[in-house]
């Protein structure tokens, strides 16, 4: 839609889908390397099991106990 309406008036479209031309870029911007990937997806995967392990201990705290 967008394209169409850029044509319409008169500016030239993009010829790559609007995932390719708003969305990659963000997710892969110009100069990240192999080794800044490595490093944010460790961070992501750290953050992930502090919160779950955060998680876990608090419901097992809150369980009330059964005798």
């Amino acid at each position: 839609a967008e394209n169409y309406f850029r044509r319409a008036a008169g500016e030239s479209g993009y010829t790559e889908s609007f995932i390719e031309h708003y969305i990659v870029p963000i997710i892969y911007p110009a100069g990240l390397t192999r080794t800044t990937q490595y490093w944010l997806a460790a961070i992501v995967v750290a953050v992930n099991v502090a919160l779950y392990t955060w998680i876990i201990i608090r419901r097992r705290k809150a369980r009330p106990t059964t005798e």
